[in-house]
């Protein structure tokens, strides 16, 4: 009995602080502007995004990468801060990007507005609205990645 406690007690304390550490950041580059990055490259971090955060720094954001290029369709479910989408392809070059405000919070989620990638995107990045302009990214733009987040991509180097 007193094994089984023991037990359950280091599981308690395992899993409890499993929601409170912070999550991994990058490096990334656009125009000589570094910025500290999110991962979300599966579909439960995709999903969450930056839903609910009250505040986004200047120099944060969230990159989101899929296996291959596709036509990327965002949205601002559960947003409470204006946001830059910035759309990517796979050589890392900018193919459009879209400011999405952030919705009532008693809009309707069918009722959202989408934002889409002109073309096939393998990244999409998100960062605080207005960036685009203040840092004059235009299409063509390239975006470069640290080498531990090439790591954390399964891809060594580029």
């Amino acid at each position: 009995m007193k094994n089984s406690l023991l037990i359950l007690s280091v599981f308690a304390i395992v899993f409890s602080g499993c929601d409170s550490a912070p999550p991994a950041t990058f490096m990334i580059q656009i125009n000589n502007h570094s910025f500290q990055v999110e991962l979300a490259q599966n579909v439960q971090s995709q999903s969450q995004g930056l839903a609910g955060r009250d505040h986004l720094a200047q120099d944060a954001g969230m990159l989101f990468v899929w296996p291959d290029p596709t036509i990327i369709t965002m949205w601002m479910k559960g947003c409470r801060i204006p946001l830059d989408v910035l759309f990517f392809d796979h050589n890392k070059r900018l193919i459009n990007f879209h400011t999405m405000a952030a919705p009532s919070p008693s809009q309707a989620d069918y009722s959202l507005p989408t934002y889409r990638s002109d073309k096939p995107a393998q990244y999409a990045l998100e960062v605080s609205a207005g960036t685009s302009g203040r840092l004059h990214i235009k299409p063509g733009t390239a975006i470069s990645f640290s080498p531990e987040l090439l790591k954390a991509l399964g891809k060594e180097t580029e």
